[in-house]
Formats: structure tokens, C-alpha cells, sequence
């Protein structure tokens, strides 16, 4: 009967070890993700990068000189698409226009977790082709943003 306990109280012990080192795996990967997450800029919110953005391509400044300044200052990962005569659509309001053109930039992505995030951003120019705003905006909200 005692050798039994034994026996089982080892294969216990054993188990017990094993699921810790699961757990201890599993938590560490967990810390990685959220560190990886933390560390993307694109991670900021919207209205953050927005306010970023403006402070390198300050209103005022014509098309033809903010592209150099996004490409070079903000660095984007994806497609830059300048779009004469195609007004910006303001996420908050889907029904307004914003400015006469439009340059929309695939800023880039960062990870939530497992999911890959994509972020665009749209600066919007007046008739005379000078920067009125930015908008800055998530992969989800791209439905109201299409060229």
C-alpha cells in the first residue's frame, strides 16, 4: 500500500513540474507579444499619430512638398498615393469631404496579439493644393476611405 502512495505521489509531482513549465512558456510568450505590440508606433492611437504627422507636414505646405517629408520623415511601409482631385472622407462623418485633394499613404502596421493591423493616413489639400488636415485611420475603418 505505501509503495502505491509513493508512485503516485511522484507521477503527481511530475505532472505538477510539467504543467509549470507549460505555464512558465505560455506567460513569456504572452510578455514577448504585449512588448512587440508596445513597441510599434503605429500602435498609438489615431488621433496621436495625427498630431505627429501634423508637426512634420505642417499645415499650409503644398502637395508637392509634403510627399518628400512623408517619405522621408515618416518612412512608410506601404503604397503612397497622391490623388488630384479626390477629397479626403473624415471617418466621423462618412457624408463629409475634406479638401479638393488628397494624398493617402499606407502608413503601415503593428500586431494587437496575433492580428496584423494595417494604419492609413490621408492628408488632405484645399483647391491651391495646401495641406488642410490629416487623417489618421485603422485597417477596420478603411471601408470609408477607398480611392
Amino acid at each position: 500500500m505505501w509503495l502505491r502512495y509513493v508512485v503516485v505521489m511522484q507521477y503527481t509531482v511530475i505532472t505538477s513540474e510539467y504543467i509549470g513549465e507549460n505555464m512558465r512558456l505560455i506567460f513569456s510568450l504572452i510578455i514577448i507579444s504585449l512588448s512587440l505590440m508596445a513597441c510599434s508606433n503605429l500602435s498609438k492611437s489615431p488621433s496621436t499619430l495625427r498630431h505627429n504627422y501634423l508637426a512634420i507636414t505642417q499645415p499650409g505646405i503644398s502637395m508637392d512638398e509634403a510627399v518628400p517629408l512623408i517619405k522621408k520623415k515618416i518612412k512608410p511601409e506601404g503604397s503612397l498615393l497622391v490623388r488630384e482631385g479626390v477629397p479626403c472622407l473624415d471617418k466621423e462623418e462618412e457624408h463629409l469631404q475634406k479638401g479638393s485633394h488628397s494624398i493617402k499613404v499606407n502608413l503601415g502596421w503593428y500586431y494587437w496579439g496575433t492580428i496584423k493591423t494595417p494604419v492609413y493616413g490621408e492628408w488632405c489639400f484645399n483647391d491651391n493644393k495646401k495641406l488642410i488636415d490629416i487623417i489618421v485611420y485603422k485597417a477596420i475603418d478603411d471601408f470609408a476611405h477607398q480611392p
